[in-house]
């Protein structure tokens, strides 16, 4: 439906009023009423009918300046055009040389204007106050001046005395002009009164802070502090590149360590689309790796895999062709695989590559759930098991409980979790082969998809490329220029069992680039660094890595101190479990704890 604006027109004389009525009659997009009244008389029909919810006034010159005064709707003044001016002035030279110009400085600017351009030589007076005028035409008549071009006030003066006029009219050109001003003047002020009910409901009806954008994505009306609006607002602004916001939207995004929910709506309102964000802070602390939970958006995720320069290595081209095949469903999917083999890499690369549930990705470390962490996943105001289109990926799925395996799976089939979102368990198999016994019951109760990673052992045919390749990026990552292996170190590191696949890989060529002293990795140093692997082999390699530092200038029992010290915290200082894991005597342990 077409937007009418209301106008009301006051004309300071009939000819102007006619010719209101004569240009708005071409306009469909306007309702116009037009009155004749001169300053006074103006001001009080426009008082008069304002009441009648008129959008805009339109008038001339010092009626539309007292109209303006006195009410509080926009007034559009006539406006007279250079056309309009020299027009009237080319009609007097038809009468006399004699003629002087006299009016408002709505006139007098214009004509002093095109008497300097064309070098007329015309007297122009500006009047400021009507009760002068009459004084100033008197002794104009005295000098001799035999006709005045004027407006309306100023016509109606002169003719009191006998005094020749020609009237300066606004031509149907600039009436024109003047009804194009209101409506889009009009427009304007909708969109703003549109956008003051929109605050006038937010401020009433949401009990959270909230954002309101254009369809421009302009910022209209926030209620947050500056340093978090500007965040969130820039975060906004990347996610609509990637994300049609023509449907609802919920994306989680963290400021300052803490996590806020963002809930995004459209409004269409007037024909114009609104964008209506909802903020909720987390009720718990924002949660990092330590916790249990991550939140990533699209963007940061892809960031993080094209910034992994061991991808390429892991992710093999019958992986590309499995992941691209996963799309055209939603089941689960079961990642499996041996310690170290890429599993969480994989995992980043399905949610990039499908076209669904790819607003973010949650990754929810199952060995640590406990019931702070369940009171943040179910929170029934921003938890993350109640949204749609994300990724929800479950780390260390074999070393949930059994407690947590019942409730989560209730909760998956209960909520639709599973149909509302893909969901990604990450499973450890071990090198014999053994898997959790949750695996099977995935299987059978989600119909979901297994995806075996091959460990290295199962690639011996590629394992020089892979060496290479590896060896490569350790060079890019560390700023080292290690060209080669030497034969026999070639040989013995294609032959190891690599139990840590490529995340001990990776740790291994690391040492060997900083050892080497030459432009090739030795034998030597490969025996004497896979030397020290034997007591790391029965430590579990997280996805991450574990987390041991590097230094050249360490000895062998300081390397190994190192590892038994992590060793003994993750079993929380039990030196006897760290021992059996270890698969040292305790009186081993002790002499290295105490050496």
């Amino acid at each position: 439906m077409e937007n009418i604006t209301k106008i009301l027109g006051i004309a300071p004389y009939e000819e102007l009023r006619k010719s209101m009525e004569n240009v708005g009659s071409t306009f469909s997009n306007i309702l116009l009423n037009t009155y004749t009244g001169d300053l006074q008389e103006g001001k009080n029909l426009a008082l008069g009918e304002i009441h009648n919810d008129y959008d805009i006034v339109i008038s001339r010159g010092g009626t539309a300046e007292l109209i303006r005064k006195n009410i509080s709707i926009p007034v559009i003044d006539v406006s007279i055009s250079v056309y309009d001016i020299l027009g009237a002035i080319k009609l007097a030279n038809n009468y006399t040389s004699k003629f002087a110009i006299v009016g408002y400085s709505s006139i007098t600017e214009t004509a002093h204007l095109i008497c300097d351009i064309l070098d007329y030589s015309v007297e122009i007076y500006t009047i400021d106050d009507s009760s002068d005028t009459l004084s100033l035409l008197k002794s104009l008549k005295n000098k001799g001046i035999k006709l005045v071009l004027c407006d309306a006030i100023t016509n109606k003066l002169a003719l009191e005395i006998s005094l020749n006029t020609i009237l300066i009219t606004s031509g149907s050109e600039s009436i024109k002009r003047t009804f194009e001003q209101a409506i889009e003047l009009n427009m304007h002020l909708q969109k703003l009164k549109l956008q003051n009910n929109l605050l006038t409901e937010a401020i009433e009806h949401f009990k959270t802070d909230c954002l309101i954008l254009s369809s421009q994505f302009e910022l209209i009306y926030s209620s947050l502090d500056t340093e978090i609006n500007d965040s969130i607002y820039n975060y906004l602004l990347h996610k609509k590149e990637t994300t049609p916001f023509t449907e609802s939207h919920t994306f989680y995004h963290s400021v300052n360590n803490t996590l806020y929910n963002l809930k995004v709506n459209s409004s269409n309102k007037a024909n114009d689309i609104f964008y209506i964000v909802t903020v909720q802070k987390s009720v718990t602390p924002i949660m990092n790796s330590k916790f249990g939970v991550t939140y990533e958006d699209r963007s940061e995720v892809e960031q993080e895999l094209n910034n992994n320069l061991y991808k390429n290595p892991i992710i093999t081209d019958d992986i590309k062709d499995k992941i691209k095949q996963m799309d055209s469903n939603n089941s689960p999917i079961i990642l499996l695989g041996e310690r170290g083999t890429g599993k969480y890499t994989v995992s980043q690369s399905v949610f990039t590559s499908q076209n669904n549930n790819n607003n973010t990705m949650i990754t929810i470390n199952s060995n640590l759930l406990n019931d702070t962490m369940w009171k943040h996943l179910l929170n029934t105001s921003n938890g993350p098991f109640l949204e749609v289109g994300n990724t929800i990926q479950f780390n260390h799925f074999d070393k949930i409980s059994n407690e947590n395996f019942e409730k989560l799976m209730t909760i998956i089939e209960s909520t639709n979790l599973h149909v509302n979102n893909r969901l990604i368990f990450i499973c450890e198999r071990t090198s014999e082969g053994i898997t959790s016994e949750f695996y099977k019951e995935l299987m059978n109760r989600m119909n979901s998809i297994s995806f075996l990673l091959p460990t290295l052992r199962e690639r011996k045919n590629e394992i020089s490329a892979i060496l290479t390749m590896f060896l490569n990026k350790v060079n890019i990552e560390n700023n080292t220029d290690i060209i080669g292996y030497e034969p026999n170190a070639l040989a013995t590191l294609s032959q190891y069992n690599w139990p840590g696949n490529f995340i001990q890989l990776k740790h291994v060529l690391t040492e060997l680039v900083y050892l080497s002293k030459s432009l090739y990795i030795t034998s030597n140093n490969v025996n004497s660094v896979l030397g020290k692997q034997k007591i790391v082999e029965n430590i579990s390699y997280s996805e991450d890595g574990m987390n041991i530092p590097f230094n050249s200038s360490k000895t062998l029992h300081e390397f190994n101190l190192d590892i038994i010290k992590q060793v003994l915290d993750q079993h929380n200082g039990n030196q006897t479990l760290t021992a059996e894991q270890l698969g040292i005597s305790r009186t081993t342990l002790w002499r290295y704890l105490n050496k």
